[in-house]
């Protein structure tokens, strides 16, 4: 049986179709942990503090610092998307971030801008919370 390919718009092939038993051949010949293989978070969390530290011997800021500089972004972005989504009802942050979602999908894994919109329905969705409970507290006033 002669290959069957997956193409995309532009005529290009970009996958190959496997028929059943050639898939399972495969998939029988991939290790998995099953096989005796076992993950070990700690050493997960080693190799991944000697990648840290093996970097931090490259010119410019220190790992640690450029995680805290991003890690501060992140706080500042956070801060302005509660004040935007402040006095907004519960369902219409689900709606924004349902649409932010639908763009990123909309566009191209290249494209920069699908990830800074899966980054924004990430904090929106960090924020889904405390906005269901505003919502609750106006439905139910507590005393």
């Amino acid at each position: 049986m002669a290959p069957r390919y997956v193409v995309d718009e532009n005529g290009e092939r970009v996958g190959v179709i496997l028929d059943i038993e050639e898939y399972e051949r495969l998939i029988a010949q991939h290790p998995t942990q099953e096989d005796g293989e076992d993950f070990d978070p700690e050493e997960a969390e080693r190799r991944i503090t000697e990648f840290v530290n093996s970097a931090d011997e490259l010119s410019g800021a220190s790992v640690a610092e450029l995680a805290e500089r991003v890690a501060g972004s992140m706080r500042t972005t956070w801060y302005d998307i509660e004040e935007i989504m402040e006095d907004i009802p519960h369902n219409k942050l689900l709606a924004t971030q349902l649409l932010l979602g639908q763009r990123a999908r909309g566009l191209q894994p290249e494209d920069p801008e699908q990830w800074r919109l899966y980054a924004a329905t990430t904090l929106l969705s960090g924020m889904v919370p405390a906005s269901l409970d505003k919502q609750r507290q106006k439905v139910d006033p507590p005393g």
